[in-house]
């Protein structure tokens, strides 16, 4: 009996290291096209979008990189997006780009990046355009721990930019892309339970 349990086990730590995140660059639908979101983001460790101001006034700013991971002063540290105190003493971490989950947009809607740390996320509405605006809107937190930016640019338009095939294609979804669902995975440990217990009841 254990070595059925050691043998589920096995399967089950196999099956879930298929499993990987979304691409934090780029987003490809079977029925829109590819949104590639690459050359916007800096290399240096500095962001492309910083210390932006909401609107209406909140007390904080907020910096964006899209695709690559920043650094800003005092705390944040290998981030994608960065909360930062007006007097620059305080920032916090409101997602990394490795949490990042991108939703294409249903009927009216454009899509968007998720980014998380913690309790904090940050949606990222892609805005379209085509008359060379490159802007980030801070839109602040409409509620507790939920942020919200707009990015306007070409880049946010489906098969504007598409580079070359070197990165790892997204699912359509609002979570993380996968070699095989966490329901598939599930299903083959539940098969596999079955088989074990009627091999065992029929020895």
């Amino acid at each position: 009996m254990m070595m059925s349990w050691l043998t589920i086990f096995t399967c089950f730590a196999f099956l879930s290291s298929l499993i990987i995140a979304d691409d934090p660059c780029r987003f490809e639908s079977s029925t829109k096209g590819v949104i590639d979101l690459t050359s916007l983001g800096r290399t240096d460790g500095k962001a492309a979008y910083p210390d932006k101001l909401p609107t209406t006034g909140s007390g904080y700013k907020y910096s964006y990189n899209p695709c690559k991971p920043f650094t800003e002063k005092p705390s944040c540290n290998g981030v994608a997006v960065c909360q930062v105190s007006m007097d620059g003493k305080f920032s916090f971490s409101l997602g990394t780009q490795e949490s990042a989950s991108w939703n294409q947009g249903g009927i009216g809607g454009g899509p968007s990046v998720t980014y998380s740390a913690g309790e904090k996320t940050v949606v990222v509405t892609l805005e379209c355009v085509s008359d060379g605006t490159n802007e980030l809107e801070a839109l602040g937190e409409p509620t507790t721990n939920h942020y919200k930016l707009n990015l306007k640019n070409k880049c946010a338009c489906w098969d504007e930019y598409v580079p070359p095939e070197t990165t790892t294609k997204s699912s359509e979804g609002g979570g993380g892309s996968s070699s095989l669902s966490g329901g598939a995975i599930f299903t083959i440990i539940f098969l596999i339970l079955v088989f074990d217990y009627f091999t065992g009841f029929v020895l």
